[in-house]
């Protein structure tokens, strides 16, 4: 797919940061895993995760290895067999109405352990949603709201004031996904008009970007598109906010 190019880092990176942040951060040997074996993303990032922690920590490190399926409201099963797994924190890559559930319910069952996510927490809803059950956890994403300065405060102030909220990741990785195609396209000089040609020129000029400065950090492409670039471990304060934490970089 030559034309095709992305903003957002992939799963088989994102796993591996998560299973790296967890060890060096907490010294944790035992993990669980809860995800919807019906739903691609999670599915796929639970099995990324579990083989980079397994590579990490040894074959038979993921204590608990739960599923549950689509609109499943009920984790309580699931979340007996980790609490009596031994496992010392639990890594879920699920959304942002599934999240509050599964921290409320661990709660209410008497689970202690932390918490940990994927950018799919990255949602403005999900602190409404979660409120104090969320406290205190971590999660990977693209970048953090909290703190920000420079161009991601402007980014974000400027949003804010439009939309009336804070933007999510997915707003940050749009915006920048804009400012590449532009960037590429001024490079390009002047287009021709010939569909073909100008198309090319800015497929070209895409691969050639390197060490483009947006709101998700810096990033160049790969021969396939892909970006390089650094994911953001994200911590959920007091104030409910996606506070950074640090990066974790390939």
């Amino acid at each position: 797919r030559p034309y095709v190019f992305r903003a957002c880092f992939l799963d088989p990176f994102q796993g591996p940061v998560v299973a790296k942040f967890v060890t060096d951060e907490f010294g944790f040997t035992k993990a669980a895993v809860l995800y919807d074996v019906a739903s691609d993303y999670p599915k796929g990032l639970a099995e990324f995760f579990k083989s980079a922690w397994e590579e990490i920590h040894g074959a038979g490190s993921v204590v608990a290895f739960e599923t549950f399926t689509t609109k499943d409201r009920d984790f309580s099963a699931q979340l007996t067999k980790i609490k009596d797994s031994d496992a010392e924190f639990l890594f879920t890559p699920q959304y942002y109405d599934e999240v509050p559930l599964i921290a409320k319910q661990a709660h209410e069952l008497g689970l202690t352990i932390p918490i940990v996510g994927s950018d799919s927490w990255g949602s403005a809803e999900l602190m409404p949603l979660c409120g104090d059950d969320c406290v205190g956890y971590f999660f990977s994403t693209h970048y953090a709201a909290a703190g920000a300065k420079g161009a991601t405060k402007e980014f974000i102030d400027r949003y804010t004031e439009k939309y009336g909220y804070v933007p999510d990741d997915v707003a940050a990785l749009t915006w920048d996904t804009a400012l590449i195609v532009q960037k590429a396209i001024q490079d390009c000089g002047n287009l021709t008009g010939d569909l073909a040609t100008d198309r090319r020129c800015i497929r070209d000029a895409l691969a050639k970007i390197k060490d483009f400065e947006g709101i998700t950090g810096k990033m160049t492409f790969t021969e396939e598109g892909d970006p390089i670039k650094c994911a953001v471990i994200v911590r959920i304060n007091k104030d409910h906010e996606f506070e950074f934490y640090k990066s974790a970089c390939p």
